[in-house]
């Protein structure tokens, strides 16, 4: 039996499965939906994964390390609802629970002491001094924080929606692109599974329009919240550079540079996504 490697990388929207040998080759990657203990139980992600597991099943009793990365995973009590989803899915194998900062600390800054963030369906940020993290703002998620990112995003554009503040041509727009109605915005968003998910699906409008002011004002906003509440604050921020990962920050890189040289940061790497670094940084065997 082989001794294979897994490594994920999983926010709220999706993830990423890379499978390596021990020699360092890739041997199979799959992509799979996001997974967050706050929203989903560990029934529903053993279940969800059984499924969607089913090109790689072959690999499965050859994996003997697991290491997980994923949003939501900020205490035991949440750590152990993903667990007890991979133990009975990899039985071979040891499991490794990680919060996703520690992976964009890893993907984005690697063995470099710096200030790490996360912008894309949610937001967080934490000082990283090279192995582990010393100082982070909590996030508390989209209703109370996750300034900048996709859900905050999706809010603001869904607010002008709802509020006809759009002028006729970006309401056509919007109306032509996501097909929905009011009735269906407010249900999905009250009483819908994984509500965040629903509201940064809608940031893909602004990727649409980079054209129109109004859209772009609210990214930079978004940025500018981000980096007061999340950056500003530490201590250290003038001194360390910054790594970002995120679907956000990388398609809006443009304005989210153009915002940080506002207060003097230094922004040293922005990736959409970390599992390529990931997987470097175990294939290293860095990991402690």
């Amino acid at each position: 039996m082989k001794n294979l490697k897994i490594i994920a990388d999983s926010g709220s929207t999706k993830t990423d499965w890379v499978i390596v040998d021990e020699e360092g080759l890739e041997l199979n990657r799959i992509r799979t939906i996001g997974f967050n203990p706050y929203f989903q139980t560990s029934d529903f992600i053993y279940n969800t994964l059984n499924k969607s597991f089913e090109e790689i099943k072959d690999f499965l009793p050859q994996i003997s390390e697991v290491y997980f990365y994923g949003a939501g995973c900020s205490s035991n009590e949440k750590n152990l609802i993903v667990q007890i989803a991979l133990e009975k899915i990899f039985l071979n194998a040891d499991v490794s629970i990680n919060h996703d900062m520690i992976a964009a600390s890893r993907a984005s800054l690697g063995d470099k002491p710096g200030i790490a963030c996360i912008l894309g369906t949610g937001a967080n940020s934490c000082v990283w001094n090279g192995y582990e993290i010393i100082e982070n703002i909590p996030s508390h998620g989209f209703i109370f924080g996750d300034e900048g990112s996709g859900s905050y995003l999706g809010i603001r554009v869904l607010k002008l929606y709802l509020s006809n503040k759009m002028d006729d041509v970006l309401k056509t727009s919007f109306e032509n692109e996501f097909k929905t109605s009011v009735d269906e915005i407010l249900n999905r968003t009250y009483k819908g599974q994984n509500p965040n998910v629903y509201l940064a699906s809608f940031a893909s409008f602004y990727g649409l329009h980079r054209n129109n002011h109004q859209l772009m004002e609210i990214v930079e906003q978004g940025f500018e919240e981000f980096l007061s509440v999340r950056v500003l604050p530490y201590k250290q921020h003038q001194s360390l550079g910054l790594g970002f990962v995120g679907s956000i920050a990388y398609h809006f890189r443009d304005i989210l540079h153009k915002v940080a040289e506002k207060h003097s940061l230094k922004i040293e790497s922005v990736a959409k996504c970390p599992i390529d670094n990931l997987v470097q940084y175990h294939l290293a065997k860095k990991v402690a």
